[in-house]
C-alpha cells in the first residue's frame, strides 16, 4: 500500500475539499475533483489521510468528516468505509466483539439520556431513578476493557505496519475518555447533593467525546486495521483478549484455523525444546535455555526488560496474562516502549529512561494499592562490566505477605508430618 496519507499535495486537496463541504460547495464540483486526485487511491488511504486531517492542526472537525461520509456516500451509492463489516462476519471475531460492544455502549448512553431528561423534566430524582443512573454509569465503565484490548492488543500491530501516528492519538483520546468519565461519575455519586445542572453539563461533555471515540473506531481504526491486519494478527489478539476482559462476553470463541496456530505452537515448543539442549554461560554458572526461562518464571516477580534502543524484548511469563499486576502479552514484544504507556505519561517515561541511561538515577521505585496487593515496582537501568548502557530492567512485586510477616523471626524450616 502506498504511503498517501504522507502526500502533502493529497492532503491539502482533501483538506480543501472538506473545507468547500463546510461551506456547502455542490456534490458535483466535489465528484470532478476527487475523481482526478483520488482515483486511484484505495478507500483506506483516505481514510488514514481524513484522520490525520480530523486529528492535526488543520482545522477539520469531526462535523467535516461526517458530511464527507454522506456527500461520498450520494456521489458514489456506496459507504467509503461499510465495507469492512463484510469483511469480518464471523460470530467471536474481535472485530465483531467490538461492534457488538459499541452497540452496547450506545443503549446504556440512552437510557442514561432518558434518566438525565426525565430528572430534567421532573426536577427531581426518586431513590429509584438515582440508583438506575448509578447502576448505568458502572455498566459504562466496561469501555476500559475495549479501550484495554484496543490500545494493548491492536495498536501493537497497527504499528508494526508502520502506523505510529494513530495509535497515539487514539490512545490520547482514551485517556481523556477515561478522566471525564472519572469527573462524571464522581458528581452523579453526589445527587442530590449537588445541583444537576453541574452534572449534567459534565455529563453531556463526557457523551459527546464518548460518541466521538465510537465514531473514530468504527470509522476509521476498524476498517483500516481489517485492510492490514493477516489470519495470525486476528488469532494473537483473539487469544490475548481475555487477560483484559470484555465489555460484553462473547457468545463463543473464534476458532477459524486454531488447529493451525496450535500446530505453529507445537513447531515452535519443539524449536525451543531442541534449543534447550544448549548450555548457556553465565559468570556464575551454566544453564540451559529451559532451566533459565524456567528460574525466571518461578521468581516471585513480574521482569520485564527494555533493550538499549529502547524495544520491549522481553517479560517472564510466571502467571497468565489475565493474573499478572501489570498485564503483558507476546503482542507487546518488539514495540517501542514509549508506544507501551499512555500518550499523558510520555514525558514522564522519556524522563525516566533518560535519567537511567545517563545514570542520574541508579533507580526509581513505586508503590501502591491495588485490591488485595500492595504492588512495589523497580525501574533500573542495566550497564555491563565496560560501562555500556544495555536497558531498563523493571520488576514488579506483591509485598503485602512481607508486611503481613509476624514480628518474631522465623529462621527454622518449616516441619511437615510425614
Amino acid at each position: 500500500m502506498a504511503n498517501a496519507q504522507f502526500n502533502t499535495k493529497l492532503v491539502n486537496i482533501l483538506k480543501d475539499i472538506l473545507l468547500r463541504l463546510r461551506h456547502d460547495d455542490s456534490p458535483e464540483t466535489i465528484q470532478k475533483d476527487f475523481d482526478q486526485n483520488f482515483k486511484h487511491i484505495s478507500d483506506v488511504e483516505i481514510l488514514l489521510i481524513i484522520q490525520e486531517l480530523k486529528s492535526g492542526d488543520h482545522g477539520i472537525s469531526s462535523q467535516d468528516v461526517v458530511t464527507f461520509f454522506n456527500v461520498f456516500t450520494q456521489i458514489y451509492g456506496r459507504s467509503i468505509n461499510d465495507w469492512y463489516i463484510n469483511e469480518i462476519n464471523e460470530p467471536g471475531h474481535p472485530v465483531q466483539i467490538f461492534l457488538e460492544e459499541n452497540k452496547v455502549f450506545r443503549k446504556i448512553l440512552d437510557q442514561i439520556n432518558n434518566l438525565v431528561k426525565s430528572f430534567e423534566e421532573d426536577k427531581q430524582f426518586s431513590e429509584e431513578m438515582l440508583e438506575q443512573l448509578k447502576e448505568q454509569m458502572v455498566l459504562l465503565g466496561q469501555f476500559y476493557n475495549h479501550y484495554n484490548r484496543k490500545e494493548k492488543l491492536f495498536f501493537p500491530i497497527f504499528e508494526r505496519y508502520g502506523h505510529y501516528t494513530p495509535s497515539r492519538i487514539m490512545w490520547g483520546d482514551d485517556d481523556r475518555i477515561r478522566t471525564l468519565y472519572k469527573g462524571t461519575k464522581q458528581m452523579m455519586e453526589k445527587v442530590p447533593n449537588i445541583d444537576f445542572k453541574y452534572v449534567k453539563k459534565s455529563y453531556d461533555l463526557f457523551e459527546s467525546k464518548f460518541r466521538e471515540v465510537l465514531f473514530e473506531e468504527e470509522s476509521f481504526l476498524l476498517p483500516i486495521v481489517v485492510s492490514l491486519f493477516n489470519e495470525d494478527d486476528w488469532l494473537a489478539i483473539a487469544k490475548e483478549s481475555d487477560a483484559f476482559g470484555f465489555a460484553v462476553e462473547p457468545e463463543g470463541k473464534w476458532m477459524q484455523n486454531l488447529a493451525s496456530l496450535e500446530e505453529k505452537t507445537d513447531l515452535n515448543n519443539e524449536k525451543k525444546a531442541a534449543a534447550s539442549q544448549n548450555h548457556l554461560a553465565f559468570k556464575g554458572g551454566f544453564l540451559t535455555v529451559k532451566e533459565a526461562d524456567n528460574i525466571f518464571n518461578n521468581l516471585p516477580l513480574e521482569i520485564t526488560f527494555v533493550d538499549k534502543n529502547g524495544f520491549f524484548k522481553y517479560f517472564n511469563d510466571r502467571v497468565k496474562s489475565s493474573e499478572m499486576m501489570f498485564v503483558r502479552t507476546p503482542s507487546s514484544i518488539g514495540r517501542n516502549v514509549a508506544n507501551c504507556h499512555p500518550p499523558k505519561s510520555f514525558k514522564k517515561v522519556m524522563s525516566l529512561i533518560h535519567d537511567l541511561k545517563s545514570r542520574r538515577r541508579a533507580s526509581e521505585t513505586m508503590w501502591f494499592k491495588k485490591k488485595d496487593k500492595y504492588v512495589h515496582i523497580t525501574y533500573k537501568g542495566v550497564f555491563d562490566e565496560d560501562g555500556e548502557y544495555l536497558g531498563i530492567l523493571e520488576y514488579v512485586q506483591d509485598i503485602q505477605p512481607f508486611l503481613d510477616l509476624p514480628r518474631e523471626v522465623k529462621k527454622e524450616l518449616s516441619k511437615l508430618e510425614h
